[in-house]
């Protein structure tokens, strides 16, 4: 993730919230998805990972990503051709965001 993308972090507990620039250069979806995928896999302490862009909010949880992800494991996404399925798999699990087409 561009540096630029990311205006602030917190760590609460077991939950890491991201918060985004309100404009993106994709769908807040697929970097959501591609966000919790990686954090969950390098820090397995993180239960929670809550994405915010402008007025839309995201939260995934690691069992509801690990569930999207079904048989792949996080660390087993090695391939760049497995990761762009498995983001667009957990991206396609969640839910549109309001302004973001379906």
């Amino acid at each position: 993730m561009k540096r630029g993308l990311v205006e602030s972090l917190a760590l609460e507990g077991t939950a890491l919230t991201v918060t985004l620039a309100p404009t993106l250069p994709v769908e807040a979806r697929t970097l959501a998805a591609a966000t919790a995928i990686r954090v969950f896999d390098r820090y397995t302490v993180i239960d929670r990972v809550i994405i915010v862009t402008g007025a839309d909010k995201v939260s995934l949880a690691r069992g509801e990503v690990e569930h999207l992800l079904r048989s792949e494991s996080l660390a087993g996404l090695d391939g760049r051709q497995r990761w762009r399925h498995a983001v667009a798999r957990v991206a396609a699990g969640l839910p549109t965001p309001e302004g973001e087409r379906p």
